[in-house]
C-alpha cells in the first residue's frame, strides 16, 4: 500500500482540482453516488456551506467568488461538471511530488533529485567514515 505523500502545488487553480479530486473519491470507491452523500467529505462545507471545526479554509477556495454563496455554488458547478464528464478519470495526486505547469514541474522534480541525490552521497560519506573507523579501530 502506498502511503499518503502531499505534493507541492504552484497554482491556487491546481489546488482546486486536487480538492474537487479528493471530494470526488468516495464516489471513485463506488462508496456514494455523490460526494454530498459522505459523511467525512469536505463537500459539505465547500459547496453546502455547512461548519466544520475540522477545516481550515483552503485559500485557493477564495478565487471561487467574493461571498460565500457564490464560492459555494461554483463549487458545487465544478463537481456536477466533472460527474457528468469525468469523475472517473484517476489523478495520480498522491504520488507526484508537484503539481503545476509541466515545465515548473520539470524544473522541480530535477532540484529534488539534485537534492535527493547529494544527500544520498553525504549519507554513504558518513557511514563509509563510521564503518572504515569501526573496522580499523
Amino acid at each position: 500500500m502506498d502511503r499518503f505523500k502531499s505534493p507541492h502545488i504552484q497554482t491556487e487553480a491546481e489546488h482546486l482540482k486536487v480538492m474537487y479530486y479528493i471530494d470526488l473519491n468516495p464516489k471513485r470507491a463506488g462508496m456514494v453516488d455523490h460526494p454530498k452523500e459522505y459523511a467525512w467529505s469536505s463537500y459539505h462545507y465547500y459547496a453546502l456551506g455547512k461548519e466544520d471545526p475540522l477545516i481550515t479554509e483552503a485559500p485557493s477556495y477564495h478565487i471561487l467568488g467574493s461571498t460565500a454563496s457564490e464560492r459555494q455554488k461554483a463549487y458545487q458547478k465544478m463537481v456536477e461538471e466533472i460527474l457528468k464528464n469525468d469523475w472517473k478519470t484517476k489523478q495520480p495526486y498522491s504520488s507526484l511530488p508537484f503539481i503545476g505547469n509541466p515545465d515548473w514541474v520539470r524544473t522541480k522534480v530535477i532540484e529534488l533529485r539534485s537534492f535527493e541525490r547529494a544527500r544520498f552521497e553525504e549519507w554513504k560519506e558518513r557511514y563509509k567514515k563510521k564503518f572504515y573507523i569501526q573496522n580499523t579501530g
